[in-house]
């Protein structure tokens, strides 16, 4: 894994492209090598994003941040509010340079060659890796004026997002150190989240589970719950109704969505999905369906 270092006080952020907008259940921005670095939050719905074979779920009040030089394939998976933001960590110039041009889209399944570990370094305060997925509380009215001031382009424009980037930045940088951010032990339990993700119609056991992550079962299941806010067992029972609601929209037959997902009739994945949605599948498409017409 290749190591880049940020020391924090000779750091000049550009900011190259920032907005906000909405996107549908299974859109998604292709295969693809980005120039630069982007943060991309979810305000509302959920996203996945994939390097290789990492697969991260981004969840309402959370980020994924990635760079330049891996395949990587960002995609949501409900209706989603979101901030796309892509910057450079140091530039002389803090004029923006939009992205687009320099995206290379690459046919799927390429592999990341080597992947970034990001260390931004706070001299005396203190070192901070920078996560791919976090939730750093405060972030978004940073983005919001961000975006504003990205689309008016007043002048001294590129000087205020550098500003503003500074100061997004240093947020990241204190609760990271703080160890406030929501991810920041999770690598405890990662290997489980990514196996559950990866196979979420696989019949996991807690000892399966624990033993990839190289726990007691027990010791596992409290440490999970603690992280996650969710047994095990329920957590994957959240992620196969995660993945169906999406189905149901795309016209999947329940029957199949049942069987795929690994629920073990059609009886038990209605009554499991109607727990945690207050709604039958049929009574969820019919809802999808109509509010896509308006």
């Amino acid at each position: 894994m290749q190591m880049r270092e940020v020391p924090l006080d000779r750091m000049m952020p550009a900011v190259n492209f920032a907005n906000r907008s909405s996107a549908r259940a299974g859109e998604n921005w292709g295969h693809r090598i980005i120039p630069d670095y982007q943060l991309f939050y979810v305000v509302s719905g959920r996203a996945e994003f994939r390097a290789g074979d990492r697969v991260h779920t981004i969840s309402e009040g959370e980020f994924v941040y990635y760079g330049p030089g891996c395949p990587t394939f960002l995609s949501v998976t409900e209706p989603t509010d979101f901030f796309s933001l892509h910057f450079h960590w140091h530039r002389d110039s803090p004029e923006p340079v939009h992205p687009g041009h320099a995206v290379r889209f690459v046919e799927a399944g390429m592999s990341c060659r080597e992947i970034e570990a990001l260390t931004l370094r706070g001299a005396n305060l203190g070192d901070a890796v920078m996560p791919t997925v976090a939730s750093v509380s405060g972030l978004e009215p940073i983005l919001t004026r961000m975006v504003r001031e990205y689309e008016q382009e007043q002048i001294g424009y590129a000087f205020a997002l550098r500003a503003l980037m500074m100061q997004a930045i240093t947020l990241i940088f204190r609760q990271l150190i703080a160890g406030n951010g929501r991810r920041a032990k999770d690598n405890r339990i990662e290997l489980a989240i990514q196996a559950i993700q990866g196979q979420p119609g696989n019949n996991w056991s807690v000892s399966e589970l624990a033993e990839l992550c190289g726990y007691h079962p027990i010791h596992f299941s409290k440490l999970f719950k603690e992280e996650v806010g969710l047994a095990p067992k329920h957590y994957i029972i959240s992620e196969r109704v995660r993945l169906a609601k999406a189905a149901l929209l795309h016209g999947e037959k329940m029957s199949s969505i049942s069987l795929r997902l690994g629920f073990t009739s059609i009886h038990y994945f209605s009554h499991q999905f109607k727990l945690i949605t207050g709604l039958t599948p049929s009574e969820f498409r019919m809802n999808g369906s109509a509010g896509e017409q308006t």
